[in-house]
């Protein structure tokens, strides 16, 4: 049976993220000395709002204690690219880690890999992030040769890919995304920064973000026309949270003049437009193929969201959560596919759009 892993960003979320149907937790910390070193742009997993995180260590063992009675284990983050001097303060954060008794490292830094490999071999468990770009089974066997237990495959690989993995590496754990937050751009190789408002706006950036606007405004767009929506996405109104958001101009080139070839030129340009604004923050959905996931030997269905409101996160378990009861009772095929549709519907009061992860 697969696992669902569960974004946490709060002690109060860990009894009805169980309660749910929650089998796993992933958090960040992102501690007031290294906003303050390095900013929260710079922060330490990867995810730059303050919302997204704990505040401190302390608050991370105490969710990890609170888990643990439940016997759910917490993973880590500290998955990002790390610059040599802030190694130092890494290795710090590496010890609380280890005071917490934190389940398992999230990780994609290769210095970080050896760090962990030589001198904390058996402390954690270590999962590969999707910063760590596991394309293929050579890279999977290279992970797990500096002691990688899980690897976290990127967005972009097909059926065909994680078959051969797990084929290829058959002992090493394979995660991967089924909710939420579908980025056009490849985790490892993505340089955009995002957090910047935060600094800009100071303090008053954090009010609307941790009353999760953004995320509301997704809401009320998801259910608008894609006639309305599109332009309305586009027209800078409500300004970018990141460069992944900003409404960027696509230009093939070189030019084809007229006919066919240039109206199809116009189709794909807009095709590319539409990966970059307000309207891809819009969260896709992998659960219709549960099935083939399943039958691929998958051992975690990662929840993504950290940012997201509390409501959304027990909804996003509960829903996967009723996929697993379905495949359970034996629906498979369009069966089962038409059953997640009709679970997405009743759960979130919507239509899938068929926006989906691994189509």
């Amino acid at each position: 049976m697969m696992k669902i892993l569960a974004p946490i960003s709060s002690i109060a979320e860990v009894d009805p993220l169980i309660e749910a149907g929650a089998d796993e937790f992933y958090c960040g910390v992102l501690p007031p000395v290294w906003k303050k070193s390095y900013t929260n742009v710079a922060s330490p997993n990867r995810r730059e709002w303050s919302v997204s995180n704990l505040k401190s260590y302390d608050e991370l063992n105490r969710l990890v204690e609170r888990a643990h009675r439940h016997s759910v284990p917490v993973f880590l983050t500290m998955n990002a690219f790390y610059s040599q001097p802030q190694f130092e303060a890494v290795l710090k954060q590496l010890e609380l880690a280890r005071q917490a008794r934190v389940d398992a490292l999230i990780v994609a830094d290769l210095g970080l890999l050896l760090i962990l490999q030589k001198d904390w071999e058996g402390v954690f468990e270590i999962h590969i992030s999707t910063g760590g770009t596991t394309f293929n089974s050579e890279t999977a066997k290279f992970y797990q040769s500096l002691g990688a237990k899980r690897v976290v495959l990127p967005r972009t690989v097909t059926m065909t890919v994680i078959n051969t993995i797990r084929e290829k590496v058959p002992d090493l754990d394979l995660e991967l995304f089924i909710l939420n937050r579908g980025c056009k751009n490849i985790d490892g190789f993505c340089t955009f920064h995002h957090g910047v408002n935060e600094i800009l706006r100071r303090g008053s950036w954090n009010i609307p973000k941790g009353w999760h606007v953004d995320y509301y405004f997704l809401e009320v767009m998801r259910r608008l026309p894609l006639s309305l929506a599109r332009p309305l996405a586009r027209c800078g109104l409500f300004g970018a949270i990141g460069a992944c958001f900003l409404n960027y101009r696509a230009e093939l080139i070189p030019e084809t003049e007229g006919g066919v070839e240039a109206e199809r030129k116009r189709r794909i340009e807009r095709k590319l437009e539409d990966n970059f604004d307000v309207l891809s923050g819009i969260d896709p959905c992998g659960a219709g193929r549960y099935e083939e996931l399943a039958e691929a030997g998958i051992r975690s269905l990662k929840i993504i969201g950290r940012s997201n409101p509390r409501s959304k996160k027990i909804r996003d378990v509960k829903f996967l959560k009723a996929v697993e009861g379905a495949y359970e009772q034996g629906l498979r095929g369009k069966d089962l596919q038409r059953r997640v549709q009709e679970l997405y519907r009743k759960i979130y009061g919507t239509a899938c759009l068929n926006l989906c992860y691994y189509p």
